[in-house]
């Protein structure tokens, strides 16, 4: 998924929680505009990354995923993402 910033919310104090389950991933976490270069983490089944205040609008993404297996999903990996809508 390309970098991109999750902005239809009317409030943004909520944060965003992102669970990772499956394969593993590499996130990017970039800044305030596209432009900026993205920090990259690795991502392993269970991790959980959480951001909000100042860095909520951040533009992040997933690089494309290598082939792999995961001992219970399989050759996938599921993204749960939970925002505060309303």
């Amino acid at each position: 998924m390309s970098l991109h910033r999750d902005q239809d919310e009317k409030d943004f104090s909520a944060p965003i929680v992102s669970v990772s389950l499956g394969l593993s991933a590499v996130f990017q976490f970039g800044g305030l505009k596209r432009s900026e270069t993205p920090q990259r983490v690795h991502l392993i089944h269970g991790d959980v990354i959480v951001w909000g205040g100042p860095a909520r609008l951040r533009y992040h993404g997933v690089l494309p995923l290598k082939d792999g297996s995961h001992p219970i999903l399989g050759s996938c990996r599921l993204n749960l993402t939970f925002r505060k809508a309303g």
